[in-house]
């Protein structure tokens, strides 16, 4: 179990945990997942009754879609408890599996691109950010949405950056463990780097390199929930309308938005794009 995970509980968690380790085995990370599935250990504690294998009823209970859960965060629930009824019936478990066709048709989520009229008022906004004694939001947050817009990179990467992942002299900075588990070297512009560097002198200069590049006060990364709730008080201060829970803009569509802007700009420089992509 890492660090600051919480434990499994029930009849089934020490096939859970086994179950954790053959997927983080494999390559997966399986953090997210995790923690729902440690949900579900709980439930079946709350259900108040033994549970010898994993029944048909049990999986019913927990895979029914629940009041405002939006169709994705369902599918997940529903998704990772199928896999560990595959896993615990390749022990020589007894386990009810879900059907595949045991799904509802994805609702696709369209993303939204931000108007350069938008991102000029998204920054003016970032840029206004007091000065509070309680914490330095107003130098953390200009440079962390820089870097997801300018620099096409993911909230995860960025809460997740640590010191010793930039280069300062190369204003190249090394992601660890992204999306299917690879690790990538991103260079930024020349403007951008040069506040990483101001940043860096500013609050990590006589910090140990394991630590964040962003953190809290108590030395923890920043959280999605955290920037996201700064990012949906930056919306409203820069008039840009949301659409609400699941509608956008989110976080992540700066990346949307700067690829096609970026694609955008190479169009209107005369660049073929067949060859850049």
């Amino acid at each position: 179990m890492a660090k600051n995970e919480k434990p499994f509980i029930g009849e089934f968690k020490e096939m859970l945990k086994d179950f954790i380790k053959q997927k983080r085995s494999l390559g997966y990370k399986y953090i997210v997942e995790r923690d729902r599935l440690r949900r579900f250990s709980e439930y079946t504690v709350h259900c108040g009754s033994e549970h010898k294998f994993l029944s048909k009823e049990l999986v019913s209970g927990w895979t029914a879609k629940r009041k405002d859960e939006s169709v994705k965060t369902w599918l997940h629930r529903s998704s990772d408890l199928r896999q560990f009824a595959l896993y615990l019936q390749s022990q020589g478990h007894e386990a009810f599996i879900t059907p595949k066709n045991h799904r509802v048709r994805r609702v696709e989520y369209i993303p939204y691109i931000f108007t350069h009229e938008e991102i000029d008022r998204f920054f003016q906004a970032v840029d206004t950010i007091s000065p509070t004694t309680r914490s330095n939001s107003h130098e953390i947050y200009p440079l962390l949405f820089r870097l997801l817009y300018c620099g096409g990179f993911r909230i995860s990467e960025i809460c997740h950056l640590k010191i010793s992942d930039v280069d300062f002299d190369s204003g190249v900075l090394f992601i660890r463990g992204s999306k299917f588990n690879k690790d990538r070297l991103v260079p930024v512009s020349i403007p951008l780097a040069n506040m990483v560097i101001e940043y860096h002198a500013l609050f990590n200069k006589n910090i140990p390199s394991e630590n964040y590049f962003f953190r809290n006060k108590k030395g923890s990364p920043l959280t999605r929930d955290r920037v996201y709730k700064v990012y949906r008080q930056l919306l409203w201060k820069a008039r840009i309308s949301h659409g609400g829970k699941g509608k956008g803009p989110r976080l992540h569509d700066f990346r949307h938005a700067f690829c096609v802007h970026t694609l955008a700009n190479q169009v209107k420089d005369g660049i073929d794009l067949y060859v850049t992509l």
